[in-house]
């Protein structure tokens, strides 16, 4: 069953998109801009990592792992060295053995595969927002 996107307000919450993709970047946008989250963007892990330090109030990181530059893997570590609080959602389009058992090592609240499902992204964020 289809989820009514209006069922989903996420006002005054902060979601860290960080996708390196324009096609995904494009869902989220579409898919996230109702509910009235604020939506912060980066296209690389050092952008990702400026914008986690640069702003205390984002509640959830929706992170890829296969980004130029550092990986996710090293965001997703990086972050969790320094902020303990924050969730953080890995999404991905290539799943390998063992790496969704790894991201849950390194701290990771929830694990997504591309092609994202709306309802599955939004029921998760809703879980951990």
């Amino acid at each position: 069953m289809m989820s009514n996107l209006s069922d989903f307000d996420f006002s005054g919450k902060v979601i860290l998109i960080v996708e390196d993709t324009e096609t995904s970047n494009r869902f989220y946008n579409a898919a996230l801009s109702r509910t009235k989250a604020k939506l912060l963007w980066a296209l690389n892990g050092e952008e990702a990592l400026v914008l986690v330090q640069e702003n205390s109030d984002i509640d959830v990181v929706l992170l890829d792992l296969n980004l130029p530059g550092i990986s996710g893997f090293e965001v997703l570590k990086k972050i969790r060295k320094t902020n303990k609080k924050i969730a953080i959602i890995v999404q991905t389009a290539f799943v390998l053995s063992g790496e969704e058992a790894a991201c849950y090592e390194l701290g990771t609240d929830a694990f997504i595969t591309k092609p994202v499902m709306l309802d599955y992204l939004l029921s998760t964020l809703q879980k951990h927002i």
